[in-house]
């Protein structure tokens, strides 16, 4: 069938990751996982070979749908490249930590100190995809706060422009309806020709199938 990913495996990453300070603290961020699990559900919908890569998440995953559950951006990222030759799609919409301590306590840190952490860069493993799997349709996630449109759009032909991104979902976190776990989102569309197209406020299932329209497209 033409246009239509019925077979094509697809992976997609969900959730936020959460990176340990000591063995019952850390950091994380506030993903819900909701954008990720609706995607999900639109491609097994629609007889995709799904699997997923969840990190922390709000939602409960249906058993149904085959998933690799990981915690820190560094199991993430290993997951995803020992995974990703295998793929025709990749849709990579979890929130992973930009950093991660250098050093994790083995012990609980005392609450009686003032203590300073020291983080470093995790490394960007979107930029890695296609170096992997040079053939794989890949949709970016550009998530920023408080931010003109334009400038909106610039990060994300910025990560096109790094990372081979075919597709790249932009959105500003500070808009109505549009932070991290709510039910709707409002979305720019920025394709790797530098066209974009603007969804207003919508259900992120109703998002999910729009965004699968387009990847569809490409088959």
């Amino acid at each position: 069938m033409k246009n239509s990913i019925i077979g094509k495996k697809v992976l997609i990453n969900l959730g936020g990751t959460y990176e340990p300070i000591d063995p019952i603290r850390g950091i994380s961020n506030k993903s819900s996982g909701k954008m990720g699990l609706a995607l999900a559900r639109e491609a097994y919908i629609r007889g995709a070979d799904l699997t997923l890569i969840a990190a922390k998440c709000d939602v409960e995953i249906p058993s149904i749908f085959n998933a690799v559950h990981v915690e820190t951006s560094s199991e993430m990222n290993d997951a995803i490249k020992g995974m990703i030759g295998d793929f025709d799609v990749f849709i990579a919409s979890a929130a992973i930590s930009d950093f991660e301590p250098i050093e994790m306590k083995s012990h609980k840190i005392s609450s009686s100190l003032n203590i300073s952490l020291e983080f470093k860069p995790v490394e960007k493993i979107i930029r890695q995809i296609k170096d992997i799997n040079e053939d794989v349709y890949l949709v970016g996630f550009k998530a920023q706060y408080d931010i003109g449109e334009d400038e909106l759009i610039n990060h994300a032909l910025k990560q096109i422009e790094t990372a081979g991104a075919n597709l790249v979902v932009a959105n500003d976190l500070a808009h109505k309806g549009c932070g991290f776990g709510s039910d709707t989102n409002e979305i720019i569309l920025v394709h790797d020709d530098g066209s974009y197209n603007k969804i207003p406020l919508a259900s992120k299932d109703v998002l999910a199938s729009i965004i699968f329209d387009e990847i569809e497209k490409a088959f």
